[in-house]
């Protein structure tokens, strides 16, 4: 009988993990838990490599972002900064603006969800010409999938057979993502292309 290996690495690596595959929400309790009871040894593995660790105890995430490491504002790579596509950044200000709006009026609920058909006629206020209108709505499974892959968005009930009925839930990281000046940012942009 052979005798079990002592553990040799650090309890919190798991949570270590999770943060560089993407953000940890309060919904993964055992994650979670563990963020916060090591959150110093956590936030100072990641300081040795340039990445800070971000926790948002209220809103219910965290996450790591890369830090500068000299003064062209440089950092270690270790996240490759790609650019969204015009329509899902479209979808992510909306959700932003959502998000705002719902904190604003309610207090009744923690969390903001929407059906898949109610973003759909949020977006279609943007679109003025009826050809780009349809090709937003024709594409607008991918761009909510693409919203579901960066954190924006989570599926409650992704089996529901009518895809209009669709309910997710607006996750509060999508305040970090696309912070007040980005979203002013573009929607100068947007209101210069309408």
């Amino acid at each position: 009988m052979s005798e079990a290996k002592p553990t040799t690495h650090e309890p919190y690596a798991p949570v270590i993990v999770k943060l560089l595959q993407g953000a940890v929400y309060d919904d993964n309790t055992k994650v979670w838990n563990d963020l916060l009871q090591y959150q110093f040894e956590v936030s100072q593995y990641f300081e040795k490599i340039a990445v800070e660790l971000i926790v948002e105890k209220q809103d219910g995430y965290a996450y790591i972002k890369q830090v500068p490491i000299d003064e062209e504002d440089n950092t270690i790579g270790l996240v490759r900064r790609m650019p969204m596509k015009y329509e899902l950044s479209l979808l992510c200000v909306l959700l932003r603006m959502l998000i705002d709006d719902f904190e604003v009026s309610n207090t009744d609920q923690h969390n903001l969800y929407i059906s898949h058909k109610r973003l759909k006629e949020e977006l279609e206020i943007f679109f003025k010409e009826k050809s780009h209108k349809v090709k937003m709505i024709k594409e607008l499974d991918r761009y909510i999938e693409q919203a579901e892959g960066l954190g924006f968005l989570k599926a409650i009930d992704k089996d529901t057979k009518v895809k209009d009925e669709i309910q997710y839930e607006v996750r509060r990281i999508i305040k970090a993502r696309i912070t007040n000046d980005k979203l002013e940012e573009f929607k100068r942009k947007l209101q210069q292309d309408v």
